[in-house]
């Protein structure tokens, strides 16, 4: 278990910091769309932004279950540690 947990918790740090990357970048890129959208055709201007946002938001949704599942990891551990102690 102990073994497990620990290659799990590196498997999500991996992935955690590709994500937080992959945030960081579709926000440098949205933000860059942004500044040089044209009025040409709005409609298409607001389909674009709204799906990079809506992109942005399932990045950070996973982002946080990874989060959660990291959390739950360490205290599996935490309490392995203790009753392995006792």
């Amino acid at each position: 278990m102990a073994m497990a947990a620990t290659n799990r918790l590196s498997e999500i740090d991996a992935e955690m910091g590709h994500l937080k990357n992959e945030i960081k970048e579709r926000r440098r890129a949205l933000n860059l769309f942004l500044r040089n959208v044209r009025a040409r055709d709005p409609a298409e201007a607001e389909r674009r932004i709204g799906a990079a946002r809506e992109n942005i938001r399932d990045l950070e949704r996973r982002l946080q279950v990874l989060r959660k599942e990291q959390q739950e990891l360490i205290v599996q551990a935490v309490n392995l540690g203790d009753r392995e102690n006792h």
